[in-house]
């Protein structure tokens, strides 16, 4: 196998013509036409027809292409992976956190428990669950923690998973409002009140059981991606919010948690990483490390 034979199939297929990819390559033209040809002796079809002046890809050389392209980025996975353990001389370890998930796990002092408790470099990444799934899918991505829904759409061969923790959902108001002294709320007096969404597969439907459950609907009014937007809405005195029960003072200063009324929904805080990882160990001890940020 020649990975720059790969290299150059997977410029052809964005590029169209030979002399543009011996241009990023820095080779000359009959160097990237040598390989070309190669490919297709090693391969024993062809790859490559010539229209109107472009390279394209023929079906065998589609369908080479979509592995070729999943072997360059393993491999250049494998550089940035190599290159972080040359230069710290530790592992190089991707966390993937929805922003709830984060918002749940990074209370106010993780990163004492980070900097002390480990020797490895760890990095953590933020985004949708779908984007994390793919991540971690292609290995860029070593761990991701969410709210556990996209568990059952993925091949269970493919993944492992354990819920960590069952969070109890709240609505969160600012102190000012007249329901922050209540123990309770009624389900169907929130009805009157205007509601801010954070926009995550795992939480909605949670709360599309519990509304289901108390016969009732919400009115958002807004939706945003990130939680701090969404509770400095709320501090606002203009909307609620229903989400986990958060225990950061930053994100909870000038706001008051209450429980949801009747069948109280969770939010399944879930790991999920796959089966076929290199470093089971690893992953074992990654998963401590999490259980011990939501102690703190």
């Amino acid at each position: 196998m020649n990975l720059l034979r790969f290299q150059i199939l997977v410029m052809l297929e964005r590029l169209k013509k030979v002399t543009s990819v011996a241009e990023e390559l820095g080779v000359k033209q009959p160097t990237v036409s040598f390989h070309m040809k190669k490919l297709e002796e090693e391969w024993g079809m062809p790859l490559f027809e010539i229209k109107t002046g472009k390279v394209l890809l023929t079906e065998a050389g589609r369908l080479l292409h979509h592995y070729a392209s999943d072997m360059i980025r393993i491999y250049k996975e494998a550089e940035l992976r190599f290159a972080a353990l040359q230069q710290t001389g530790n592992q190089h370890f991707v966390i993937g956190c929805t922003d709830i998930a984060s918002s749940i796990l990074f209370s106010k002092d993780w990163f004492t428990l980070v900097n002390e408790g480990l020797e490895i470099q760890i990095k953590f990444e933020t985004g949708p669950s779908a984007i994390l799934l793919e991540g971690l899918k292609d290995r860029s991505i070593d761990l991701i923690v969410n709210g556990g829904a996209m568990v059952n759409q993925t091949a269970e061969s493919m993944l492992q998973s354990e819920v960590i923790r069952e969070i109890p959902m709240a609505i969160y108001m600012a102190n000012t409002h007249p329901f922050s002294k209540a123990p309770s709320i009624p389900s169907y007096r929130l009805s009157a009140y205007n509601f801010v969404a954070v926009d995550d597969i795992d939480l909605q439907a949670s709360m599309r059981r519990w509304e289901d459950s108390e016969k009732v609907k919400l009115a958002v009014k807004l939706s945003t991606d990130r939680v701090m937007q969404a509770l400095s809405a709320v501090r606002s005195g203009a909307v609620l919010s229903t989400l986990p029960a958060l225990r950061s003072p930053q994100l909870l200063s000038g706001l008051t948690q209450v429980p949801l009324s009747g069948e109280q929904p969770s939010y399944a805080l879930t790991a999920m990483w796959r089966s076929d990882y290199w470093n089971p160990a690893l992953i074992q001890r990654m998963l401590l490390f999490i259980k011990d940020l939501l102690a703190q």
